[in-house]
């Protein structure tokens, strides 16, 4: 019976011993060139926040199987973001295309992540039109290495070394051939041809492909504002037959108002929680389309009356949502 007694300490003690968190949060960089940054520990398309690049740095407070969460800091230029109340976070990432995360205050800091449309931060600090966010989410452990438990040579000579981490990818890309094109889109239209030698700033890769800005001067009377662009021939049809072509194109049209909804994360061509509403196109067109609405908007969208005809003022988001098809404009004014 004693012996029982004391087996069942023992296995007790064990137990509260193993629950104990750790004294210190272990630090971890991403060695991985990009790694999905995720609300939860499930690799799927509907729970990533942001894409962490080589050398970002996490504080590690929960391991769960081979997940690990952490919490990552860094700069955000501030008007890429709003004031949010939602789940006890303060900002939330606001740009269409979704803001680089950066080790500084400054345009030319290294970047440490890409943040998605819709990630929800906590800020910490504001340095002129910078801010400083934190958030804690979970990443694949296998794309990092820990910062301060690796093992020296001298102590653990019988231990082979850890093999030096691969180069970092180049935010630049210089052009290596002539005709090289710039296309709208992953086997999109063709927008440009970049001449041997063009100085590209890389923004995001997907497989081969790679997302660039390109900077340079223009003579002013060879172009056009990009609103005075007839928007009268620009129909739904047009929009679903060419969804990247016309993206950022301003409409002006008489819409019929059916209902205004939030955006659930399966939409992911709004940011979760963003307020919308379903409107039936003007009469030349068919079908429905989304018109996503401004927090300034808000309170003048809320007043209107199921099947309410108004004009809108909008711009193209996507002429083909990924989700049901459907064209999404980003409301500017109602008139």
């Amino acid at each position: 019976m004693t012996s029982s007694i004391s087996r069942l300490g023992l296995l007790c003690a064990a137990c509260f011993i193993a629950s104990v968190p750790p004294t210190q949060a272990q630090t971890v960089e991403v060695v991985a060139a990009q790694e999905n940054f995720r609300k939860v520990p499930r690799a799927s398309s509907d729970n990533r926040l942001a894409t962490l690049l080589r050398g970002a740095e996490l504080q590690v407070t929960e391991t769960r199987g081979r997940w690990l969460r952490g919490a990552i800091e860094g700069w955000i230029w501030a008007q890429s973001t709003e004031t949010t109340d939602r789940d006890g976070f303060d900002r939330i990432v606001s740009k269409s295309q979704g803001e680089n995360l950066r080790s500084g205050p400054d345009g030319g800091a290294r970047r440490i992540a890409i943040l998605m449309r819709g990630m929800l931060l906590d800020s910490l600090e504001t340095q002129g039109p910078w801010t400083r966010v934190r958030r804690e989410a979970w990443i694949w452990s296998e794309s990092t290495a820990a910062l301060d438990s690796a093992p020296s040579v001298e102590a653990d000579s019988d231990l082979p070394a850890r093999p030096p981490p691969a180069p970092s990818l180049s935010d630049r890309l210089i052009v290596a051939s002539d005709a090289a094109g710039l296309l709208l889109a992953p086997d999109g239209d063709t927008t440009a041809v970049l001449q041997q030698g063009t100085d590209l700033t890389v923004l995001a890769r997907q497989g081969g492909w790679t997302r660039v800005r390109l900077e340079g001067w223009i003579w002013e009377p060879s172009a056009m504002p990009a609103d005075s662009a007839s928007s009268e021939a620009v129909t739904l049809d047009v929009l679903r037959t060419n969804p990247q072509q016309y993206r950022g194109r301003r409409v002006e049209w008489t819409v019929q108002f059916v209902a205004l909804q939030r955006a659930e994360a399966i939409r992911t061509d709004f940011y979760e929680g963003e307020p919308y509403f379903l409107a039936r196109p003007p009469a030349s067109s068919r079908g429905n389309l989304y018109v996503a609405v401004p927090p300034e908007l808000l309170p003048v969208v809320e007043e209107l009356s199921p099947l309410q005809t108004v004009d809108i003022v909008a711009r193209v988001r996507t002429g083909r949502s990924a989700l049901m098809g459907v064209p999404i404009l980003d409301l500017i004014a109602l008139r």
